[in-house]
């Protein structure tokens, strides 16, 4: 996943949940600050309320509400003693699970460098869906990947298995290793649902000698397309979903 990404190192997890939900309190705590998309999923929620840190929400997929709240967190600090936060950690998903909107990735790693926060964002649903490779929204955007701090995604959509990973710089992965929860406490994930992960990344990296993943991804891109420019009845959209599906 990390060569496949463009990153340093990789660690995987064997529930998606879990991923976000014991992985967010491991990076922060008492004294830093989450500010979370009010869309965001709910695995994101209870990792965001488990953490101990302050959580600040911004307007869904409004970056000029973003800045505005990252800006009022610099200069208000901390509760009481207005001290510096000690981190201060965006978090949104590439794209919404239940809106189906993509995030403003440019204009949010612009705001993350200006003001030197951290960023998390949730792979979950664009991994292996949207971008020319299929590398999901720094894909589509062209954005470097190791501008986002935590790139997190999950295994149970476009790779048909289970569990999620987390990638990012080497330092990152070292410390969630021996911190996060979701690695600690758990199992180790099946070998079938190991090897099913990593067939489907040789498919969709083109590393089996096929075009397939290449093929698949613009058949996803041009259904989508479809869908949004047929103004369909219930009728329409259930006799489409049946041409699609076989």
């Amino acid at each position: 996943m990390a060569q496949y990404l463009g990153t340093e190192d990789c660690i995987i997890f064997g529930m998606g949940f879990s991923t976000n939900a014991c992985t967010i309190p491991a990076l922060v705590s008492k004294g830093c600050l989450i500010i979370s998309d009010s869309l965001n999923h709910a695995s994101l929620v209870a990792g965001c309320r488990s953490s101990g840190a302050k959580i600040k929400v911004f307007e869904h997929n409004d970056t000029k509400d973003l800045e505005k709240t990252v800006r009022s967190a610099i200069i208000d600090g901390q509760p009481k003693t207005h001290r510096p936060w000690k981190k201060i950690l965006i978090i949104v998903e590439g794209i919404y699970s239940m809106e189906g909107e993509i995030c403003k990735l440019k204009e949010i790693v612009d705001i993350k460098k200006k003001y030197k926060c951290y960023l998390w964002v949730d792979e979950a649903h664009s991994i292996g869906a949207i971008g020319p490779t299929g590398r999901g929204v720094t894909d589509l955007f062209g954005v470097d990947p190791r501008d986002v701090d935590i790139l997190m995604g999950t295994f149970t959509k476009s790779f048909a298995s289970v569990g999620g990973y987390i990638t990012g710089k080497k330092e990152l992965i070292a410390h969630l290793r021996n911190t996060s929860f979701a690695t600690m406490y758990s199992t180790s994930m099946s070998p079938g649902c190991c090897q099913q992960i990593i067939t489907v990344l040789h498919i969709m990296s083109g590393e089996d000698g096929t075009d397939i993943g290449q093929k698949k991804i613009k058949t996803l891109r041009d259904n989508s397309n479809f869908f949004f420019d047929k103004d369909l009845s219930i009728g329409d959209f259930k006799s489409m979903v049946i041409i699609i599906l076989q």
